[in-house]
């Protein structure tokens, strides 16, 4: 009894410890506001709401539990990936597919790519490209895509590519015959109960989004940051979800135990494990592993998980081995895009790991 009276107190204090890690940077000024959760399997431990939605560009807004966030890159492993993972599942394409067989007139160099490069940022692609200044629309983005000179011969590096989800994206669409939001919503976030999550968020809910950067004075509300991804409509695979805590708590949590997830223990272990031994970078299917360039999992969370961050601020991180998970949510951009948080995001990662590891 003294045991367990003992690790219950130890817990309490170390969530007090994320709790002024996070209040910390807020009061400093390095985040306007953020939410955030932990827990193992689907119970979740703690939860955190602090600081504000908006500060600039608007009325003040106070952060709530449920305000929405504009996820970023978290939509390429929220969205894309577990779609691209439904569509394989049911034999409808292959990770080893070329990406011309879904683009057959695009030129026959593309015949080396293959969709786990894509996957993997090892597709040869330049991590990013200001398209939006001169084109709009899925058709040109592709068009575009489709002559880009490569970094790299396929396969041989690992290169950050927005350009390859934006394809993963459109394959999506062309294998299913729905557009992105559509075929996420019915093949992955209605059968995981999760209903806080979309992309264009209508009038009524932009007044209860985090607030992004400012635009000639105005806070960006409801409409997505990456200006590739608006360009193209707001629908794209690399970018334009939009969520609430509970909406991402509940996806971290669907790859951390069988219990709740929407794909097999076999799966989830293809897409965690290594793909790209060997090159400078360690990346799974869509995920963020352990060691790579972009791993904010901090100095002690396990080799067997994966995450991934967004740049408006950002990220979740799981492991299926333990069970554990953490989200952490902020509107880092709304004072510029100079603020790097990943420092914190490893030491709240650690915090995690101490309480629950």
């Amino acid at each position: 009894m003294k045991d367990r009276r003992a690790s219950v107190i130890n817990r309490i204090a170390g969530w007090e410890n994320a709790n002024r890690l996070l209040d910390k940077a807020i009061n400093e000024g390095t985040l306007p506001g953020a939410t955030a959760a932990a827990g193992v399997g689907g119970e979740v431990l703690w939860r955190y709401v602090g600081g504000q939605a908006q500060v600039l560009g608007g009325p003040p807004r106070a952060m709530r539990e449920d305000t929405w966030f504009d996820l970023a890159s978290l939509t390429k492993v929220m969205a894309t990936l577990p779609s691209l993972l439904v569509l394989a599942s049911q034999g409808e394409l292959s990770f080893g597919d070329s990406v011309r067989r879904f683009f057959p007139a695009w030129e026959a160099r593309w015949d080396r790519v293959m969709l786990r490069h894509l996957l993997t940022h090892s597709g040869g692609l330049v991590p990013h490209r200001d398209y939006y200044q001169s084109i709009q629309g899925i058709d040109a983005y592709l068009a575009a895509i489709s002559v880009e000179p490569w970094d790299a011969e396929p396969g041989r590096q690992v290169s950050y590519s927005d350009l390859g989800f934006i394809t993963l994206g459109a394959v999506v669409e062309r294998v299913s015959g729905l557009s992105l939001d559509r075929f996420a919503e019915e093949a992955v976030f209605e059968p995981l109960g999760i209903q806080e999550v979309r992309f264009r968020p209508d009038a009524s809910m932009a007044l209860n989004c985090a607030a992004t950067e400012l635009e000639n004075g105005t806070a960006i509300l409801g409409v997505v940051h990456d200006e590739n991804a608006r360009a193209i409509g707001g629908v794209a695979g690399h970018a334009g979800l939009f969520g609430t805590l509970d909406a991402v708590s509940r996806y971290a949590i669907s790859w951390s135990q069988d219990a709740y997830s929407l794909f097999s223990s076999a799966v989830r272990e293809k897409a965690l494990s290594l793909h790209t031994e060997g090159l400078n970078g360690r990346r799974g299917l869509g995920w963020v592993l352990l060691g790579d360039g972009y791993d904010v999992g901090g100095d002690f969370w396990p080799a067997t998980g994966g995450g991934h961050t967004g740049f408006t601020g950002t990220s979740l991180q799981f492991d299926p081995k333990s069970g554990i998970w953490a989200v952490l949510l902020t509107n880092r951009v709304h004072f510029g895009r100079g603020t790097n948080i990943n420092s914190l995001r490893r030491a709240f990662h650690n915090i995690v790991m101490e309480i629950l590891g």
